[in-house]
């Protein structure tokens, strides 16, 4: 047991599932906690934010942060940042000092571009949650073998292929943000219809009447930020299915209750620390069928995630290959 998550798991309940276009989305609610202080990469934030490649040459799985901001920049793992020589997400949810200048580890998104379409990054979406699931077990599997954060380029690239595939989406750079942009109109309906409480701090979604993923906040405001990026992470994979795959499973009215005791599990669990970019604690849980990750930070779950392991997956990140660093 962790006590920072513990206690946060333990003040935050859920509310009956919303039922949208056959997804079920269980709204997270409990209270805000405010400290520490920190910002997000929104627009206020980027006029004094700064993201870019490591060098003119750049390197394919870091980044440059240069934050001016007088508070922390929260970062989530995840998050895509589009822009320089190719398109990256962040391999885990980093906490930037105010201030600081520092290295942040992440993943190509990207595979066919390796130019500058711009100087900086902008945020663009969330990585749909089957390359977040697969993306956080090579990750904790990395953090245990070899102390770093690879989350297996090869793989990546390999989850955002079938992705663009199952959307029936084309993109010549081979570019994540390609089925975000084709199925766009359908994403903007989703999210439309979908409304959470006010006092949302997470949220749980279930595809076939199976949990599929859950993303908790220490805050409203920082859920808010990110809910329309998350809810969008996995409708994309819900309108890659077929239409005829697409067909909802009975309401059970159990979905709460199935979040809520497994809130208790990852609350009881054991997790292990590790030292992450930036301020904070790295924590990864140690569980048979979920992959779970925490950023604490002064004592505050930041953002806790739990994503299912996938059958057959390799755990196994991939080999660092000269490739990775770009002439």
């Amino acid at each position: 047991m962790n006590a920072p998550i513990a206690d946060r798991l333990s003040k935050v309940f859920a509310e009956t599932a919303v039922e949208v276009e056959g997804l079920r989305f269980v709204p997270l609610v409990g209270p805000s906690i405010e400290h520490p202080t920190y910002s997000v990469l929104d627009a206020e934030a980027l006029k004094k934010v700064r993201i870019t490649e490591v060098s003119a040459g750049g390197s394919v799985p870091t980044l440059k942060v240069v934050n001016h901001l007088d508070t922390r920049l929260f970062l989530m793992d995840g998050q895509e940042l589009r822009g320089a020589k190719q398109n990256r997400i962040l391999n885990t949810s980093i906490m930037v000092p105010a201030g600081a200048e520092m290295t942040i580890p992440v993943s190509c998104v990207e595979q066919g571009r390796w130019s500058y379409a711009s100087r900086a990054f902008m945020p663009g979406a969330t990585a749909s949650h089957r390359v977040r699931s697969g993306k956080l077990e090579r990750v904790k599997t990395s953090l245990r073998t070899a102390a770093c954060y690879d989350a297996g380029q090869s793989q990546v690239w390999a989850d955002v292929a079938q992705m663009l595939e199952e959307t029936h989406s084309f993109s010549p750079t081979m570019a994540m943000a390609a089925p975000y942009t084709r199925r766009r109109e359908e994403l903007a309906q989703i999210k439309a219809m979908l409304r959470l409480p006010a006092e949302s701090v997470g949220l749980a979604v279930f595809m076939d009447g199976k949990p599929v993923g859950v993303d908790l906040f220490d805050r409203h405001a920082t859920l808010r930020f990110f809910v329309e990026s998350l809810v969008d992470s996995y409708a994309i994979e819900w309108l890659g299915r077929p239409e005829r795959a697409r067909t909802p499973a009975e309401p059970s009215g159990a979905e709460g209750k199935t979040i809520e005791s497994l809130l208790r599990e990852a609350a009881a669990g054991t997790w292990q620390t590790f030292k992450p970019p930036g301020e904070g604690e790295d924590l990864r849980l140690d569980h048979p069928n979920w992959n779970g990750a925490a950023l604490v930070v002064e004592g505050s779950a930041i953002h806790l995630q739990l994503l299912p392991r996938q059958a057959g997956s390799s755990a196994q990140p991939g080999v660092r290959r000269s490739w990775f660093e770009r002439p």
